[in-house]
């Protein structure tokens, strides 16, 4: 389930988000392993489908296996957990399950609405209901190639988005396509409403794009607001992409919290 480069000064778990897995982190590993054990995730039911475990997806599965290998008694040092997209709200799930065991985590543009107000919500349903309206229709249809490029332009932020990347990140996206109808149909409930959040102890960072689409920009801050002590970190010139787009900008960004969460 992990990818690891061998370090010295703790442990830090990297998550993918959506249409992803342990290869989207290769260049933050090599640019923050002077830091420590930078480890890699692949989330269960992600990476090709022909090496994907067979599960069913859910923000709850997904916390309380990610909460096991993170929490593993074989782990030494502090241990720090750096989430995107759905992948940040997986790992926001997973707190319950790890209490004491973590020093910090940074997420980036958290994706659940379950802490927003009612003006917050009319708002983020607007935007969700453009993005992902065209990727439920595609997803339904069996057109899962459009479908991943659906949601990816949606994440960039502008039509040919996913065109325009390299050619190694949009394999790594098809390799993913499989993933895509069972993300969208999920069922289980995870804890991230408000009385949930507000109970969080773990040193947070919670970091957005300002170029981001609202629904993202939207999710982040009434996390950031709603998670006692959190610092809120917008990021200027910045889309939902940023981590696949500019590593070493969110490696820079990875190195900054970890400077003020290390034990």
């Amino acid at each position: 389930m992990t990818d690891a480069y061998p370090g010295q000064y703790g442990t830090v778990f990297l998550v993918h988000g959506a249409l992803s897995d342990a290869r989207m982190w290769r260049d933050h590993q090599e640019l923050l392993k002077d830091l420590g054990d930078i480890r890699a995730v692949t989330l269960p039911g992600f990476g090709p489908e022909e090496n994907a475990e067979t599960i069913e997806f859910g923000m709850n599965t997904h916390a309380e296996r990610l909460a096991k290998v993170v929490g593993h008694p074989g782990i030494s040092g502090p241990v720090h957990v750096v989430g995107w997209s759905y992948g940040a709200d997986v790992v926001l799930n997973a707190l319950a399950h790890l209490h004491g065991k973590i020093a910090s985590v940074m997420v980036y543009e958290p994706g659940y609405p379950g802490c927003l107000g009612e003006e917050e919500m009319r708002d983020f349903g607007k935007d969700a209901g453009a993005m992902f309206g065209p990727v439920f229709t595609l997803a339904d249809d069996g057109d899962l190639h459009g479908a991943v490029e659906a949601l990816v332009n949606g994440s960039g932020n502008r039509l040919g988005y996913f065109a325009s990347q390299p050619d190694a990140v949009r394999a790594v996206q098809l390799d993913n396509a499989h993933t895509l109808p069972g993300q969208l149909h999920q069922q289980e409930t995870p804890d991230l409403d408000e009385a949930h959040l507000s109970k969080v102890e773990v040193p947070l960072t919670v970091a957005w794009g300002e170029a981001s689409r609202p629904l993202f920009r939207i999710v982040s801050q009434a996390v950031a607001r709603t998670v006692p002590g959190c610092r809120a970190v917008p990021i200027p010139r910045a889309t939902h992409m940023l981590p696949v787009e500019d590593p070493r900008r969110f490696a820079d960004l990875v190195r900054e919290h970890l400077g003020g969460n290390k034990s």
